[in-house]
């Protein structure tokens, strides 16, 4: 717990978010905390959910990239990978986005996360069907793009690597229109290293006020990059 506090001082403070719709989305939890009997577990780097104002700056940094064939955010699925309390769901279906999707892996964040939805639901006017899934990342089968897949720095670059090849391969089968928002993005170069995806842009986002005051760690700003698939140039036959 002294490390917990030293890593997240401002960790049981509240967010207006939850004041105001009643949802339980705040907080921090260790690595430790949120071990069970999942084969990935040990590599999962704990909980902390995205500041609205980080999550909602960055979704429209992200609009401005569309290209003018896929332009639409109701073309795409929202996928949360490391979905935690459901936070960035709730928040993303304040856009009409095709569907959105937590994919979680421990079962009392998946629990509570269902919980938030449910809130969500009757207090919020979402713009689109929520649904969480209690389900290890590496082995969730994507739906089919256009995809734009969030991660909140969830777990080790391992997982990252593998997570990203399956998400490749789902783009490649289709028409490719698959992008990544990336907060605090630890692994980033694992995502250009493994050559599917392409650095659209990589931004500190200022937090607003109410935000500072209830961020867990104390900060004031979050690192977001955002990648997009590119297909493999194929080397022509010699």
């Amino acid at each position: 717990m002294a490390r917990a506090s030293n890593i997240a001082p401002n960790r049981h403070a509240a967010h207006p978010f939850d004041l105001k719709y009643g949802t339980d989305t705040a907080g921090y939890l260790s690595p430790g905390q949120l071990r069970s009997d999942q084969t990935h577990d040990a590599m999962n780097n704990g909980y902390s959910a995205v500041a609205p104002s980080v999550f909602r700056e960055a979704l429209c940094r992200w609009r401005e990239t569309l290209p003018p064939s896929a332009g639409r955010v109701e073309a795409y699925t929202f996928v949360d990978v490391g979905a935690g309390k459901g936070r960035a769901l709730l928040l993303a279906a304040e856009l009409p986005f095709r569907k959105i999707i937590g994919v979680e892996l421990n079962q009392d964040l998946a629990h509570i996360a269902r919980r938030n939805v449910a809130l969500w639901n009757g207090v919020a006017r979402p713009r689109a069907k929520i649904r969480v899934m209690h389900e290890d990342a590496v082995k969730f089968r994507w739906p089919r793009p256009p995809l734009l897949v969030y991660l909140n720095n969830p777990f080790e670059c391992e997982l990252i690597e593998q997570m990203a090849a399956k998400i490749a391969a789902a783009a490649a089968s289709g028409p490719g229109l698959v992008d990544l928002l990336y907060v605090n993005p630890a692994c980033a170069d694992t995502l250009t290293h493994q050559g599917s995806f392409k650095l659209l842009w990589n931004v500190q986002i200022e937090m607003d006020e109410a935000d500072q005051l209830a961020d867990p760690y104390g900060a004031s700003s979050d690192r977001v990059s955002a990648f997009r698939f590119c297909r493999p140039l194929h080397k022509a036959a010699s």
